[in-house]
């Protein structure tokens, strides 16, 4: 369960995390249009913007999250919005004008379908990401026919590992595979992906995480052999870390 940036308390078991490469230097521009123009008649139509992003530093992309019920209430969005509504006709082609890519985009849904109380860390914590100071981390690992005992690992022995550390507001995705029924909006849909979402209160809290993290992968036998397991089952891994845009 995700918690809405709008305030509803829905079930989001759709996400899109999109990142689009965007004309030079326009990328506060982009945001400002995306937010005065979208944002709010998307959410109308069953569409919600759970967080917008930039890449410090990274003057030409703008990164956001998008979450849906189901693939059903996707497709029916989609249609309802890029095909029929007024919004769209209008705003779009602005929008378009301003990207030269807008193909970056993975279709996810919870790798747990249920979750049991007390669970918290199951949970995508939307909250976090309306804190103007706040860093989402999202890690990539492609596990080439190692998926599900890489996700056991992560979801037993990697979760103890980072609450010791005191973090505790991670969500796992895997990739959606029910079919895109919606071809004009690609997206990627990889059998082999495991991926993470983690939120920082701000970017002191990152450092020092981040700090700790890599000081007992090293430094304490337990973790340090963990890490060692976690190699062996991940193929490549990327990380995106992100801060909230406007």
């Amino acid at each position: 369960m995700i918690t809405i940036l709008q305030g509803s308390n829905l079930d989001i078991r759709v996400l899109e995390l999109r990142n689009y490469l965007l004309k030079p230097n326009i990328a506060e521009k982009f945001s400002d249009y995306f937010a005065t123009h979208f944002v709010q008649p998307m959410a109308v139509l069953g569409g919600y913007t759970l967080g917008q992003f930039k890449i410090k530093g990274v003057h030409d992309r703008f990164i956001w999250m998008r979450g849906f019920t189901d693939m059903t209430t996707r497709l029916k969005f989609l249609n309802d919005f890029y095909v029929n509504s007024q919004v769209w006709k209008e705003f779009g082609p602005g929008a378009n004008d301003m990207m030269i890519n807008s193909d970056n985009v993975y279709l996810l849904k919870p790798l747990f379908d249920d979750k049991n109380p007390g669970d918290d860390d199951r949970d995508f914590n939307g909250n976090i990401i309306t804190n103007k100071k706040g860093v989402i981390v999202v890690d990539f690992y492609i596990c080439n026919g190692t998926l599900e005992k890489a996700t056991n690992l992560m979801t037993s022995a990697y979760i103890t590992f980072i609450k010791t550390l005191d973090i505790h507001n991670i969500s796992f995705w895997i990739s959606e595979m029910q079919e895109n029924k919606f071809p004009g909006l690609p997206a990627f849909q990889d059998k082999n992906l495991l991926l993470t979402i983690t939120s920082f209160k701000d970017e002191i809290e990152y450092q020092i995480k981040q700090e700790q993290m890599a000081d007992s992968m090293i430094n304490v036998p337990n973790f340090s052999s963990l890490k060692n397991s976690m190699l062996e089952l991940i193929t490549t891994q990327s990380q995106l870390v992100l801060y909230p845009a406007g």
